[in-house]
């Protein structure tokens, strides 16, 4: 990252961190509650075989976000989400072929713009309804926060907890903001731009439930219809064996709907978390069985640990793939270094691929600044490997990404 970048981002969280008295003095006035986020964010990618090779940008993003207060049970939150491109390797040329490997460019959306009914009158105290854009985060929709904004969707939705263990959410939604800065996938797209499919589709209807009414054990089920795409049907379980130690269940079943092109997919996934001292570790299996997954991180997300991977290099959501993974992840108490490392590695259906096997390494280092307040630098690193055949030569590719984050 240029020298120009660092300074140029550094002026601008000092700004802020000067208005944030500002700020704080709007949200004493009752009229609502102001926060957000600066963020520079440079990648750099180097994929073999890819065209093109390598690629890089930096860019500066601003997130503002806007909170009214209730009134009668009603409430409006908005937020607003812009990105604009400091220093890329082709940005400037017509075709800038670079930005679609890094897919860190350019954003500008109000990523959120809803109204919202708590039903605390109607003898509900935990349930409400919300219609506009707004993050989803459960277990159809993942919001991934991922570069320079979460994903979003227009929808009418509501989410209730008012029956005893249970965390019940459902809706229909029109259209979906993805995390990913590239091209208008960042802007609010059809469902059928969504999944690809070549035609406008009615969207999205999903229902979810949680319970967690025995002890130790939660368990949620979900189906989602994304009309003239693919039905979704999923179960996820956490089973807490002992105050340290939880296994983790998983499986989805996904086939075609409507004027959809045949699809069938299931997914079957086990795992075992334990905390060892400071440090949480996870490892299990993943695996796809059937055509490519058509709800996966690249669209809707996905609720499982295998969404979290920096590249999805391995190929973990192909039809008839295989995956075995190990994460950990600690806080170092002295200085509030967050430290996160994952491994996939994932075996093909050459027939599907041309690949026999995928595999990716994943270091995150979190670092908040001391006596700086709500300023953060992150610093990502991935290393991708395909083993390929037919004569293919095997390929290997990086990624690197640098955070730095002001939230106010």
């Amino acid at each position: 990252m240029k020298k120009t970048t660092l300074v140029l981002a550094t002026a601008m969280i000092a700004s802020f961190a000067s208005a944030e008295g500002v700020i704080e003095q709007f949200n004493n006035l009752g009229y609502g509650t102001l926060s957000g986020r600066l963020q520079a964010l440079s990648m750099y990618r180097d994929f073999e075989n890819n065209a093109p090779d390598t690629a890089h940008s930096t860019t500066l993003g601003l997130q503002l976000n806007y909170l009214s207060p209730e009134k009668e049970g009603w409430s409006i939150g908005a937020t607003y989400n812009g990105a604009g491109v400091l220093d890329s390797q082709d940005y400037g040329t017509a075709a800038h072929p670079g930005d679609a490997l890094v897919a860190n460019g350019r954003v500008n959306v109000l990523n959120e713009g809803y109204l919202n009914y708590n039903m605390e009158a109607l003898g509900l105290t935990n349930t409400s309804a919300t219609v506009g854009r707004k993050v989803n985060n459960a277990e159809v929709f993942r919001a991934d926060d991922f570069r320079q904004k979460p994903r979003s969707i227009g929808a009418l939705q509501f989410e209730s907890k008012d029956v005893k263990n249970h965390r019940i959410a459902g809706g229909h939604a029109w259209r979906m903001s993805n995390w990913i800065d590239v091209y208008d996938r960042w802007d609010f797209n059809d469902f059928g731009d969504v999944f690809g499919t070549g035609y406008d589709t009615d969207g999205v209807t999903w229902g979810e439930v949680v319970n967690n009414g025995i002890e130790n054990l939660e368990v949620a089920a979900f189906d989602a219809v994304a009309w003239d795409v693919a039905n979704l049907f999923g179960l996820r379980a956490k089973w807490d064996m002992a105050e340290k130690t939880s296994l983790l269940g998983y499986y989805r079943n996904e086939v075609d709907v409507g004027r959809a092109a045949d699809h069938k997919a299931n997914v079957f996934g086990l795992s075992l978390a334990q905390k060892v001292g400071e440090v949480k570790l996870e490892g299990g299996y993943f695996g796809v069985y059937g055509d490519n997954l058509r709800f996966q991180e690249t669209t809707t997300g996905i609720n499982h640990a295998l969404g979290s991977s920096m590249m999805l290099y391995s190929g973990q959501f192909v039809g008839d793939s295989h995956t075995l993974y190990a994460k950990a992840v600690t806080t170092l108490e002295s200085s509030k270094t967050t430290l996160y490392g994952l491994y996939n590695a994932t075996f093909h259906d050459q027939s599907q691929t041309g690949g026999r096997s995928g595999h990716e390494v994943n270091v995150v280092a979190k670092q908040p600044i001391p006596k700086l307040d709500n300023l953060t630098v992150a610093l990502k690193i991935g290393l991708g490997y395909r083993d390929l055949t037919n004569g293919t030569e095997d390929t290997i590719a990086t990624d690197t990404r640098l955070f730095i984050t002001y939230a106010f």
